[in-house]
């Protein structure tokens, strides 16, 4: 399913009808290859706060949404990030890294710097060995070859559960729409933190 299609998506609890939310944004591993985090826009009794959610607790039924997270884990993360409005999160409290479920690694202090930067957080710049990316942020950014653009990100199209990057699509300079693989992109930032996306397959074998 495409990234594009999802954002704006409803989203309900599988059990609480008065748990609702909206996709806002999904958190890319660096590689581009996996699906880290979905953000939501989450409604509970408390109040609406932006809160992230892993694919593993996703399903979508009749272009639905449904959380299986049990609801005392929604609206626990719901509220405390409603206290976050005003109190940021501090990545240098959070472990380095932990393990997935699926022996995916990841870096809770980075997702807290993401996280901080998404919702407009106040907060110090955080390191530039980011090892996530927006779609947001993908999202019609130029993609390189060499030292020409040849046309830009138009969407992400994921696997059945969410967790796989199947294919990226490319715009290219002429109009037409290319499917390429998570592999043949690679994701580096820049000193200033600037995202560079650039082809890693020669030209002539995609283009």
């Amino acid at each position: 399913m495409k990234v594009s299609d999802l954002i704006g998506m409803k989203m309900v609890h599988t059990t609480a009808p008065e748990i609702t939310g909206n996709i806002t944004d999904v958190l890319f591993g660096f590689s581009l290859q996996e699906a880290a985090f979905f953000l939501a826009d989450v409604t509970t009794r408390s109040g609406t706060a932006p809160v992230l959610f892993s694919p593993s607790v996703l399903v979508l039924e009749r272009n639905i949404l449904k959380i299986s997270a049990h609801p005392d884990d929604v609206a626990a993360p719901v509220d405390a990030s409603m206290h976050r409005t005003t109190v940021a999160v501090d990545p240098a409290d959070l472990p380095s890294t932990f393990i997935g479920p699926f022996g995916n690694t990841f870096s809770p202090s980075m997702i807290a710097a993401l996280f901080n930067a998404r919702t407009a957080v106040e907060q110090t710049e955080p390191p530039m060995q980011h090892d996530g990316v927006w779609f947001s942020e993908l999202q019609n950014h130029p993609v390189r070859a060499h030292v020409a653009d040849i046309g830009h990100v138009g969407d992400m199209v994921l696997d059945d559960h969410f967790l796989r990057c199947e294919g990226i699509e490319i715009t290219t300079t002429d109009g037409t729409t290319k499917t390429v693989s998570s592999a043949a992109i690679n994701a580096a930032r820049s000193s200033d933190n600037t995202l560079l996306l650039t082809i890693v397959q020669p030209e002539d074998s995609i283009f």
